[in-house]
C-alpha cells in the first residue's frame, strides 16, 4: 500500500530550490502528529516516534500500525528490524521487541539509564546513531531553571561560574556511548543541548548545540573523548574537574572549537539532528554532504573539509520559511533518496507531522562548496558558471566577524568588517577569491548572488558561512573574542519603513519565540503582542532599543549586530501593522 500525500507543492521563490518539491506525508488519525524521530528499517519500511510516547510503522504492503505506547518523548530511533527497535527517550535507552509476532511490542528492556533526571522539563536525551561495533551514541541536554520535583542519582546543584542553564544531575551536558553490554561510557562535555547526534560515513561522531548561555551561536562539533565544547557546567561530571581553578579565559583555553559555527538569524537557531547524503545523486548536487534541520522554518547543508587535521568548513540554507514550517529536529534519508522530516515544536512554537523532500530532477544552480586556500576561498557550484560574470570581483562580497564567548545568553556579531576581493580567477566551473587578508578565528560570509550559469539559470541561493579556525599551514588564533569597537547605538531616526520586509524578518528572527501569531510562546516566557502587557505599548524607539540591545533576563539574545537599524524600523512598523490592533 503506497502512503497518501495530502498536498505537494513546487516551490522557486518562497524559500525553497525550485528543483525540489515539499510533501506532506498523511498519518494515521489516531496518531498524534508531534514527530520526534524517523527512521527506516533495513526492508525499507517507515518508523517513526511522536512526542507522547508512540512508536508506529508504515509497512509498505499492509500500511501504518501502532508497534509500541507509552514511552517519554522519544527523540531517537535505531531499527534492527520491524519487531526489534532501539529508543532513546528521557529516562533511558530501551529496546522494544515484538516476541509474539502479533505486530504490537510486548517486551520492553532498559539498556542504560545511567544518567541523572530530576523531572526538569529541559531534561532531553538525544540519539540514536550506532556503529558498525554496535555502539550507540547519544547526547543529554542540561536542565532549565526551575524546581527539583525528584532525583535519580546524587545531586550538585553548585554551579560552575555563571551558568543559567544547570547540570544537576550525572553527565547531564554529556554525549556519551553505549556499548553492547549496555556499558554507558561518557565521552565529552560542555554542551548546552546536543540537540542532534550523528555518524559520518567515515565513523566520525558530530554532534550539534543550541545557542544560549555559553554558546554564542550554535554549532556543530566534531566530538572526541574526554574534549570539553564550552558550557561550564557539566564540568562537575568530570573527574579531574578543579572549581576553583576555573575562570572564563581557562574555560576558552580548554574549549575545543566547533567544526561550524552557524550565525544565528540566517542559519536557524536550534539545529537538530545531521544526516549525511548517501544517495548517489538521488537527491540532487549535494552528494556527500550534511543535511541539519532547525527548530526555526530552516533546513541547512553543510560542507565539511580537513585543515591541518581539523574538520572546518561552510554552511547554507537550503529550504527556509513557510515553505518547510518549524519544529525540524528529526530527519532520515529514505530508500528511495527523498528526505523525511519530523516536526514538533513541543509547544513552543506552531509546527507538527510528517514531511518529505523530493528533488525533482531539474537544473539548479546554486553555492555548493567553499574550500580554504592559501589566500582566500574556492567556490563550487551545482553548475558551471558563466565564465564572464564569474570573473568579475564586484559580484562578489565578503565579510567576517565573532562571537563572544561568555556566560550571556547568546551574542551579537562583533569585529565584523568587510574584507576586499582583490582578484578572481576562474578554472574549470570554479570560482578562486583572493582576498586582502585571512584572519583565523572568524566566521566569513561568502555571497555571491548575481551569478548564472552557462545555460543561463540564475543562482538561487549564492551565500555561504565558513568557520575559518585554522589556515592551511595550521595557524590559528586561540585568542578570547574581545570586541574591538562599540556597536553602533540606535539613533532616533524616521527613515521610510517597509512593512512587508519587516514581516519577513519577523518571520525569520522572531517567530521561533514570539509565533507567527504574536501571542508569544508560553514555554519560554517570550513576550506576547496581543492584550494589555504588550511591548507595543512602547515607543518606537523603545521597541527598537530592546531590538537591538537583546533582554538579558529574558533570555532574549540581542539583534543590533544582527540586523541594521532600518531593518529593526522595519520589524517595529511590522509589528505595530500586525499586532497593534
Amino acid at each position: 500500500m503506497l502512503f497518501l500525500i495530502v498536498y505537494s507543492i513546487a516551490f522557486g521563490q518562497n524559500g525553497a530550490p525550485s528543483s525540489y518539491r515539499i510533501e506532506q506525508v498523511q498519518l494515521p488519525e489516531s496518531m498524534s502528529p508531534e514527530v520526534s524521530a524517523v527512521a527506516f528499517s533495513p526492508r525499507g519500511n517507515l518508523v517513526i516516534a511522536n512526542r507522547h510516547g508512540d512508536i508506529w510503522i508504515r509497512d509498505n504492503e499492509s500500511g501504518w500500525r501502532r508497534f509500541a505506547y507509552g514511552l517519554h518523548e522519544p527523540l531517537g530511533l535505531w531499527v534492527n528490524n520491524e519487531s526489534d527497535i532501539y529508543v532513546i527517550h528521557r529516562p533511558e535507552l530501551t529496546r522494544v521487541q515484538d516476541v509474539d509476532g502479533d505486530g504490537e511490542a510486548d517486551r520492553f528492556r532498559t539498556i542504560s539509564d545511567a544518567w541523572g533526571l530530576t523531572g526538569n522539563y529541559h531534561e532531553f536525551a538525544y540519539g540514536l546513531p550506532r556503529d558498525k561495533n554496535g555502539n550507540f551514541y547519544g547526547g543529554l541536554g542540561l536542565e532549565s531553571a526551575g524546581e527539583i520535583v525528584m532525583s535519580r542519582g546524587p545531586i550538585r546543584m553548585r554551579r560552575v561560574l555563571d551558568e543559567r542553564h544547570r547540570s544537576v544531575t550525572p553527565f547531564r551536558g554529556w554525549v556519551f556511548q553505549i556499548d553492547p553490554e549496555g556499558r554507558f561510557i561518557p565521552l565529552a562535555m560542555g554542551f548546552r543541548q546536543p540537540a542532534g547526534i550523528g555518524l559520518s560515513p567515515e565513523g566520525d561522531l558530530f554532534a550539534t548545540d543550541n545557542q544560549g548561555d555559553w554558546v554564542g551561536s550554535s554549532t556543530l562539533v566534531h566530538v572526541r573523548k574526554g574534549h570539553f565544547y564550552g558550557h561550564p557546567a557539566s564540568l562537575k561530571w568530570s573527574p579531574d574537574f578543579s572549581p576553583d581553578q576555573i575562570s572564563r579565559e581557562k574555560l576558552w583555553e580548554k574549549r575545543t572549537r566547533p567544526a561550524i559555527i552557524f550565525p544565528h538569524g540566517p542559519m536557524g537557531g536550534s539545529p537538530g539532528e545531521p544526516v549525511w547524503d548517501l544517495t548517489e545523486g538521488k537527491f540532487g548536487p549535494f552528494h556527500g554532504q550534511i543535511f541539519i534541520g532547525d527548530f526555526s522554518a530552516l533546513i541547512s547543508r553543510v560542507h565539511l573539509e580537513k585543515i591541518a587535521g581539523e574538520y572546518q568548513g561552510a554552511c547554507f540554507p537550503f529550504i527556509e520559511g513557510e515553505s518547510i514550517g518549524q519544529g525540524n529536529m528529526r530527519m532520515a534519508f529514505a530508500p528511495d533518496g527523498t528526505l523525511y522530516v519530523a516536526q514538533t515544536t513541543r509547544g513552543w512554537a506552531e509546527g507538527e507531522g510528517l514531511k518529505r523532500i523530493v528533488w525533482t530532477g531539474a537544473p539548479l544552480m546554486e553555492l555548493r562548496a567553499i574550500s580554504l586556500t592559501e589566500t582566500g576561498f574556492d567556490l563550487e557550484f551545482t553548475e558551471k558558471p558563466d565564465p564572464i560574470l564569474a570573473g568579475q570581483a564586484t559580484i562578489y562580497r565578503v565579510r567576517r566577524f565573532q562571537y563572544h564567548y561568555h556566560e550571556k545568553y547568546g551574542s551579537p556579531r562583533i569585529n565584523e568588517s568587510d574584507v576586499e576581493v582583490v582578484r578572481v580567477s576562474t578554472e574549470g566551473g570554479r570560482v578562486r577569491l583572493e582576498l586582502a587578508e585571512l584572519r583565523p578565528g572568524f566566521i566569513y560570509r561568502i555571497e555571491a548572488t548575481d551569478l548564472t550559469s552557462v545555460d543561463g539559470h540564475k543562482i538561487e541561493n549564492g551565500v555561504g558561512y565558513y568557520t575559518l579556525n585554522r589556515l592551511l599551514n595550521g595557524e590559528t588564533d586561540r585568542s578570547l573574542p574581545v570586541e574591538m569597537k562599540k556597536l553602533d547605538e540606535v539613533v532616533q531616526s524616521r527613515q521610510p519603513t517597509d512593512v512587508q520586509k519587516g514581516g519577513e524578518l519577523y518571520r525569520q528572527y522572531c517567530a521561533m519565540c514570539h509565533l507567527p501569531d504574536g501571542r508569544g510562546s508560553q514555554g519560554i516566557g517570550a513576550a506576547s503582542f496581543v492584550g494589555p502587557e504588550s511591548p507595543l505599548a512602547r515607543s518606537d524607539d523603545g521597541l527598537q532599543a530592546i531590538v537591538s540591545a537583546g533582554k538579558d533576563d529574558k533570555g532574549m539574545p540581542p539583534f543590533g549586530s544582527t540586523l541594521s537599524l532600518e531593518e529593526i524600523q522595519d520589524v517595529v512598523a511590522y509589528l505595530r501593522q500586525a499586532f497593534g490592533r
